[in-house]
């Protein structure tokens, strides 16, 4: 009901048609609020969509009923910031620099929970720095940018022709691919900003972050062998393809065999030779990298959440003693329950708790 109020307060010109497509297995009460909401505000269209199981199949009943030449897709906790869908639209409708028009455009989801919990404002940090500092670095290093399922906006008719598959865990992922590799243009704006709510419990942040793993080792199977054999896409864009879909996924067993390896180098020679430059390069390469990565994250976040530098000193911290092994940890598990054929979509639970148009 909160996110709905902040949609309903949305100026458009011309007027903005709000679209809630949901499921739920049984009555729940908040139904009958969204009908009285509905009935007082004619832009708003409450669609249960029966039998559905997953949020592509919400996303692709909402076209049924949804008009306009531009579509927003929002999960149920973002609050978009005032001007949102003008700022979107001009992407979607100017021609960039290469003369065409985007198909896609990604925005900036930040975290409005952060002072919530330590695991809130370790998340909020990570989001700048995939936010704020990864997707446009990638649009711009590689040459095409990706939609990450909430906060992204689609021409209709290009929304209509991809869809989003249910029978994968990251459908948003997946039709990034395939938006890819049919020549399509998806764009990433760090100042279109919506704000949204951190899993505040690691059990939830662990169902989050197992379903994105799995969902990237999906996408990664089934797309990366045909962008790379396509003739439509650039040797930069394939690059870009190779890292993004296959590095990503070998790299959690790569990093795992670091200590395995530095005891079998003891055992050999007797000791490690620390003096050895591609020992220290190697050990510097691993220390300083996650901190840099932490300040560019810093110096680009949203104002909201750079005003607390303390987080970014803790998630640096973090990052280092055991929250990137975590993610491998997360990523590798993913891969056995793919292999398993254990294909479970899980919703993140989320909580307000105290949270307010900022990260406070």
């Amino acid at each position: 009901m909160e996110t709905l109020e902040v949609f309903l307060a949305q100026h458009y010109p011309g007027g903005l048609q709000v679209v809630l497509a949901y499921n739920t297995p049984y009555p729940l009460p908040v139904e009958a609020e969204l009908a009285h909401l509905a009935e007082a505000y004619p832009a708003l269209t409450v669609l249960k969509v029966p039998d559905s199981t997953s949020k592509a199949q919400n996303v692709n009943a909402a076209l049924h009923v949804a008009h306009g030449e531009f579509v927003g897709i929002f999960d149920a906790d973002h609050h978009p910031m005032p001007g949102a869908f003008e700022r979107a639209w001009r992407w979607l409708a100017e021609p960039g620099d290469d003369g065409r028009v985007a198909d896609v455009v990604q925005g900036h989801c930040v975290i409005r929970n952060g002072a919530d919990s330590a695991l809130a404002k370790l998340v909020a940090v990570e989001f700048e720095q995939i936010y704020a500092v990864s997707h446009p670095g990638r649009a711009r290093l590689h040459g095409f940018g990706i939609f990450g399922g909430s906060n992204g906006y689609w021409r209709s008719e290009a929304l209509e022709r991809i869809r989003l598959r249910g029978s994968f865990l990251t459908e948003d992922i997946e039709a990034s691919m395939r938006v890819l590799a049919a020549g399509g243009r998806i764009v990433n704006d760090p100042g279109l900003v919506s704000r949204e709510l951190a899993p505040l419990t690691p059990s939830a942040l662990w169902k989050q972050r197992m379903r994105w793993a799995q969902g990237w080792f999906q996408v990664s199977t089934r797309h990366l062998r045909p962008i790379l054999g396509s003739d439509d896409l650039s040797v930069r864009q394939k690059l870009g393809a190779t890292y993004l879909l296959g590095w990503r996924e070998v790299y959690p067993w790569i990093a795992v065999l670091a200590w395995p390896l530095f005891g079998f180098l003891a055992w050999r020679d007797g000791g490690l030779d620390l003096s050895s430059p591609i020992f220290l390069l190697a050990t510097l390469f691993v220390t300083v990298s996650g901190p840099l990565q932490t300040y560019a994250a810093w110096r680009l976040a949203c104002p909201e959440v750079r005003r607390h530098g303390w987080w970014f000193v803790g998630a640096a911290v973090a990052n280092v003693l055991c929250y990137t092994e975590a993610k491998n940890v997360v990523n590798r598990v993913a891969h056995l329950k793919q292999l398993r054929g254990e294909h479970q979509w899980v919703v993140t639970p989320r909580n307000a708790g105290s949270a307010t148009g900022e990260a406070a």
